[in-house]
């Protein structure tokens, strides 16, 4: 009865643990946001702009030359619309945004003249207080975008601005599926690093200031990054908590001087797009490395190519997960099995143990020395039940990795009610399967089935658990362990016939 209480407890706090988080996010969200919106109203001839490359839309508006939309072509919603990367939480203050900490009036709050079109875009303003701005956009590949700044001193005295100015790429990025803000995270590549740095958007509380000259800097959601490079690495990224779980980037660049007539431009390179490696890569500025992958990245990684690789015989990605879990554990049938043997006899060794102990008439000495090689029997066997799991285990946690942010498997359907596997199962039908097919699995190994129902409760455990996974994941273990029972009932037909 304890047992099945301490599982009961077991399951009850795992449930909480993942259905916390929606339901406070749900009930009991701050809308609040830390930064308002520009109190400059928007200025006639503000009509905005397009600029396209293969894979982005972008729309711009003359009314501080800014990113106001943007989609990808290639990737719908939940709703079959193109995906939107922008957060949408700041209609006025959206990016690409310049400000001078040291002008009272700003240049962004002006409207700019816009010039070209379609994959090239240039906005000029008016000069303010000596100082004259321009923006230009030019698509760079699928998912990249070249972006300028020009400043010109147009007055006769020299314009100092001993605090820089500052960029503001995006106030903040759309979450993505069930549960997206538990997504949402900041990355940055400090110059001279070999791995990015990447920090949970939901814990930045105040601000975080990175180290002087950063490679890249990203904000980023389950399957989609804004990341922003300086050309020449100069500035510092700072991170900002915008509210409702969102934190947007402050790029401070270094103290200027402008001398009457000169000019000044800086470049920075922008993606808007998948995380995917290919066309992450393709820019040469280490994009790719902002896809992590976890503990078990290589692991992962490992499980993605045999993925890919199936899927180019096998259409669908349940039936390739279906084949990989065939294939791994025909791989490690061997461990499989000295794993299952181990659990089936486990228990049967341990009567066999309380049984000795039970016998009142027995002797000590003949009792101790029909336990000996019993219990170093059950030892053996707990051994041989933990071990394979030693291996199986990482396995499951790179698939999970794999699952959890693969762009591949994003909206990936398998039947007819699973139409995305790394999303939970909405029917539940799968994590029911795999408890089913669990207490299969239980009820084979058991000694009494009929009297003890304890073998009952860590089935019902896992599938409540596994209600909140992926269903790509679900369907994995749901695999394993029909393969499982096929192996139990295989070695419990031979136990028979010895």
């Amino acid at each position: 009865m304890k047992q099945q209480w301490l599982i009961v407890i077991v399951v009850v706090l795992v449930v909480g643990y993942f259905v916390y988080d929606p339901v406070m996010e749900h009930f009991f969200s701050d809308s609040t946001l830390l930064v308002a919106e520009s109190s400059t109203p928007a200025q006639a001839g503000s009509e905005t702009i397009t600029l396209t490359s293969d894979g982005l839309a972008l729309t711009l508006s003359p009314q501080g030359g800014r990113i106001v939309a943007a989609r990808l072509k290639e990737f719908q919603d939940e709703e079959g619309q193109p995906v939107e990367l922008l957060a949408g939480l700041l209609v006025t203050r959206s990016g690409l945004r310049i400000e001078f900490p040291d002008l009272e009036t700003q240049p962004d709050e002006q409207l700019y003249r816009p010039e070209g079109g379609d994959s090239s875009i240039r906005f000029v303003g008016a000069s303010l207080d000596g100082l004259r701005v321009e923006k230009s956009y030019q698509a760079a590949g699928s998912y990249g975008i070249d972006f300028k700044v020009r400043l010109t001193n147009t007055g006769d005295t020299p314009l100092a601005f001993p605090a820089g100015y500052r960029l503001v790429p995006f106030y903040g990025i759309r979450p993505t599926g069930l549960k997206g803000g538990d997504y949402l995270r900041l990355a940055w590549l400090a110059e001279g690093r070999i791995d990015p740095a990447f920090e949970n958007a939901k814990k930045i509380k105040e601000p975080l200031t990175t180290t002087p000259g950063v490679t890249w800097a990203a904000v980023q959601n389950r399957y989609f990054a804004q990341i922003v490079a300086p050309q020449d690495r100069a500035e510092t990224v700072t991170f900002h908590p915008l509210g409702q779980g969102q934190v947007y980037a402050v790029l401070a660049a270094p103290p200027l001087t402008l001398a009457p007539g000169q000019t000044m431009e800086r470049s920075y390179l922008l993606y808007l797009g998948p995380q995917t490696e290919a066309p992450l890569a393709a820019y040469g500025r280490g994009f790719e490395k902002i896809i992590d992958y976890g503990t078990f990245g290589l692991l992962a990684r490992g499980v993605l190519f045999a993925l890919r690789w199936i899927h180019h015989f096998v259409a669908n990605y349940g039936f390739c997960i279906i084949l990989l879990t065939v294939g791994l554990r025909l791989l490690l049938f061997p461990l499989a099995h000295y794993n299952l043997r181990s659990l089936r006899d486990m228990p049967r060794l341990l009567e066999q143990i309380h049984a000795i102990e039970d016998e009142e008439d027995t002797l000590a000495e003949k009792a101790a020395a029909r336990l000996k090689p019993l219990r170093r029997q059950h030892r053996l066997a707990m051994l041989g039940s933990f071990l394979p799991l030693a291996i199986q285990i990482p396995i499951f946690f790179a698939l999970y990795q794999a699952l959890d942010t693969s762009m591949e498997l994003r909206q990936a359907g398998f039947l007819f009610w699973v139409k995305d596997l790394a999303v939970m199962d909405p029917f539940f039908i799968l994590p029911l399967l795999m408890g089913l097919a669990m207490i299969v699995q239980q009820r084979l190994t058991a000694v009494s089935p009929q009297s003890d129902h304890t073998w009952i409760w860590m089935p019902v455990g896992f599938a409540l658990l596994f209600s909140f996974f992926p269903a790509g994941l679900v369907l994995f273990w749901l695999t394993d362990t029909l393969f499982s029972v096929g192996q139990l009932a295989w070695i419990t037909a031979r136990a028979k016939m010895a």
